[in-house]
């Protein structure tokens, strides 16, 4: 996609531009370089409003989120359905889980969520159908002094407490939600939540053959290789499986370091915002907080936290439920770390080739491990994955062998 546009640009904007101002100018560029963005083509929005009373003029500044220019993208995303469950995260799910806090209560609603400026599935919405012309905008968070976290570093301690603070509550309140107002969470939150199922990789066992000789690299994994192979060789079965209750709620999904910003002030973290909701899921929540750790968590806070983060999070899982006075005797800790176990199986394989591939992947430009044209080589692939890959890898299958959490 060279130059960029967006057609009837008023017409998405026209729920937050007041009825005596109009567009003047409007620059969009790329946001996001080649290769930092998967599953979308992110833009930058700058537009000039001038107030046709006074004269006067300001700037809005937003992101267009649209979808992906490849075919291929497209339908391993399955952009007919996650984009418009996105939208409806943020028209739809967000206001209502305020309100619902706000009715209990609670005056600190969630504030995790850009702000929504406005959105299309099509031109002219006369179908359902997702096309080129589908647009998400959202306020420009940089702009708000935010700011994405280098995926080599990774969190340190109290930016990744800050961010489990804001998990805990995104799960807690639609799970309350869904106990004392099922109805409302029926009609809407559910039908928002969509199981995405993650595309065949071609060649698959040849990389999960790869995958098993660099944890036969670590003496730490070898005890668990037999463990990790059997959960290779099931994981569709695996995926199958039924969302588990009562624990079950919305589910972000990709919870890595490129899906949330962060705010500093003098160099500590204050604030928060979680983004890319293209493939929330109902189910349990601990999948999200095993993601979150071994993708985006940096490697030493870990294996000096790792526990302790776990019971940060549960610790204000817990606290958002009894705001919103509900019954906490079903989540508790115990029962949490069976979650965890649960969740276990599904998320190795996830996380094992996000760090791979992505996390730690090439800078800068599109990956040229993911041409899907020619049979993938398996030897140059491997010899990509850089060594802190490996580490964290290793680190993730000897911590939940440890544990039996691979059983």
């Amino acid at each position: 996609m060279g130059e960029h546009t967006i057609k009837n640009l008023e017409e998405v904007l026209n729920g937050c531009i007041k009825k005596d101002k109009r567009i003047t100018e409007k620059n969009i560029t790329n946001l996001t370089a080649p290769g930092e963005n998967f599953g979308s083509i992110m833009l930058k929005l700058d537009v000039t409003l001038k107030d046709e009373n006074d004269g006067t003029e300001d700037e809005l500044h937003a992101v267009a989120k649209m979808i992906p220019s490849d075919e291929f993208a497209r339908k391993a995303f399955n952009i007919q359905v996650t984009f418009k469950n996105e939208i409806g995260m943020y028209n739809v799910i967000a206001p209502t889980l305020r309100d619902f806090q706000r009715e209990n209560g609670v005056n600190d609603v969630i504030n995790c969520f850009p702000e929504f400026y406005g959105a299309r599935i099509n031109l002219g919405e006369e179908n359902g159908d997702v096309d080129e012309n589908a647009v998400l905008l959202l306020e420009n968070l940089n702009f708000k002094g935010y700011q994405v976290v280098d995926r080599f570093v990774g969190f340190d301690l109290e930016t990744a407490q800050l961010i489990l603070k804001d998990l805990a509550a995104f799960h807690a309140i639609p799970l309350a939600l869904k106990l004392k107002k099922p109805e409302v969470f029926d009609k809407k939150i559910r039908p928002y939540l969509a199981r995405f199922r993650p595309f065949d990789m071609p060649d698959e066992k040849e990389h999960n053959s790869m995958f098993i000789q660099i944890l036969q690299e670590s003496d730490k994994c070898r005890p668990w290789l037999s463990k990790v192979e059997h959960i290779f060789e099931n994981i569709k079965t695996i995926l199958e499986a039924p969302p588990k209750e009562p624990f079950a709620t919305i589910a972000h999904g990709d919870t890595w370091i490129n899906n949330t910003m962060v705010k500093f002030e003098n160099g500590v973290p204050v604030s928060n915002k979680l983004l890319d909701f293209q493939v929330c899921d109902y189910k349990s929540p601990a999948g999200d907080l095993f993601f979150f750790l071994f993708s985006s968590v940096r490697l030493s806070v870990l294996q000096n936290n790792f526990d302790d983060l776990i019971e940060f999070y549960h610790k204000h899982f817990v606290s958002n439920l009894e705001k919103l006075k509900c019954d906490t005797g079903p989540f508790g800790l115990p029962k949490f770390l069976e979650e965890m176990k649960a969740a276990t199986p599904v998320e190795t394989v996830h996380c094992i080739g996000m760090i791979s591939f992505i996390v730690f992947g090439k800078k800068g430009g599109p990956s040229t491990q993911f041409n899907f044209s020619a049979p993938p080589d398996i030897e140059k692939m491997k010899a990509n994955i850089s060594t802190a890959a490996k580490e964290k890898i290793w680190y993730l299958i000897h911590v939940c062998g440890r544990k039996g959490w691979l059983d």
